[in-house]
């Protein structure tokens, strides 16, 4: 709920110039109070939401191809957010694939728990691999979404120092709790600059195709840790 809280907070405060055209749940409310709330928070704010529950969506074709299924609710998808503008969408706490022609019409961001290149898959799966690793630095990105799970260009990125937890932590199950608490504290900022940057132009996207403020290809992309750290 944070999330939606703060861009909520920061569209109509003016400090990101943009307006959330809708809200996209693949899971119905039932009985989960975190989407009852982010649900009355968009209807307070006259915010469209749409639910397509994923769960029970053609389960015959999900359990003969996903590959069929994922096109077919895609459409179902497409088809209910036709009437609705976007100039690009932003995925965060999905955990379904978009489908090719999805990634083709619209343009998504998607917040992924891992640094550029690197781990794929769930964040109880990356801390885990990470604890497991060697490495120094971890982090997590906003990247472009296409049909090839959590491998498209990156917008921008958070990278932070870990050294200190694995000298505090000998357990790999706490040290793994540890590195998804820091990294969990840091993505919500890391998404809204992100955003700010694609509603101020700094960055553009456009097909697929990040450009910066002069409509040139974008060489690399921004490690936002320096920004988030003042945030925090």
């Amino acid at each position: 709920m944070g999330l939606f809280d703060n861009i909520m907070s920061k569209v109509s405060s003016g400090e990101i110039d943009a307006e959330i055209s809708f809200v996209f749940l693949n899971r119905a409310v039932k009985e989960n109070q975190f989407r009852a709330k982010l649900v009355s928070m968009a209807e307070r704010a006259d915010i469209p939401v749409l639910i397509l529950p994923s769960d029970a969506f053609r389960p015959d074709l999900k359990t003969s191809s996903m590959a069929d299924w994922r096109s077919a609710y895609g459409k179902a998808m497409r088809d209910m957010i036709s009437e609705h503008t976007m100039d690009f969408g932003v995925l965060a706490g999905y955990m379904l694939i978009l489908d090719p022609d999805t990634c083709s019409k619209y343009d998504i961001i998607n917040l992924h728990p891992a640094l550029p290149n690197t781990y794929q898959g769930t964040w109880e799966e990356i801390v885990h691999r990470v604890a497991e690793s060697h490495d120094t630095t971890y982090g997590s990105m906003v990247h472009v979404c296409t049909p090839e799970l959590d491998r498209g260009a990156t917008v921008a990125y958070d990278e932070f120092s870990i050294d200190d937890l694995r000298n505090k932590y000998s357990s790999k199950d706490e040290l793994a709790s540890a590195l998804r608490e820091r990294q969990r504290s840091r993505e919500v900022p890391l998404l809204m600059e992100t955003i700010k940057m694609l509603a101020d132009g700094k960055v553009t996207l456009s097909k697929g195709k990040l450009r910066d403020g002069h409509g040139r290809p974008v060489g690399s992309a921004p490690n936002l840790a320096d920004a988030i750290d003042r945030l925090l």
